[in-house]
């Protein structure tokens, strides 16, 4: 997924390479669309991900 802003309320993955580092809802994104931020289950509610060399988004889709 390379447009980030389109996924504000959307479960994603957030892969690093191949392998998935974390996963949560969008909670919002930036308008230039380059950091969002992800609401996560656990100890650490939210966070921030910065778009940068290495790092992808998965959306994940409800069955």
């Amino acid at each position: 997924m390379s447009d980030w802003k389109l996924l504000a309320g959307q479960t994603v993955q957030i892969l690093r390479g191949k392998e998935i580092v974390d996963e949560g809802i969008v909670d919002a994104v930036t308008f230039d669309g380059n950091v969002l931020w992800l609401r996560q289950k656990g100890p650490i509610g939210r966070r921030m991900v910065l778009k940068e060399r290495g790092t992808g988004i998965r959306v994940r889709l409800l069955k």
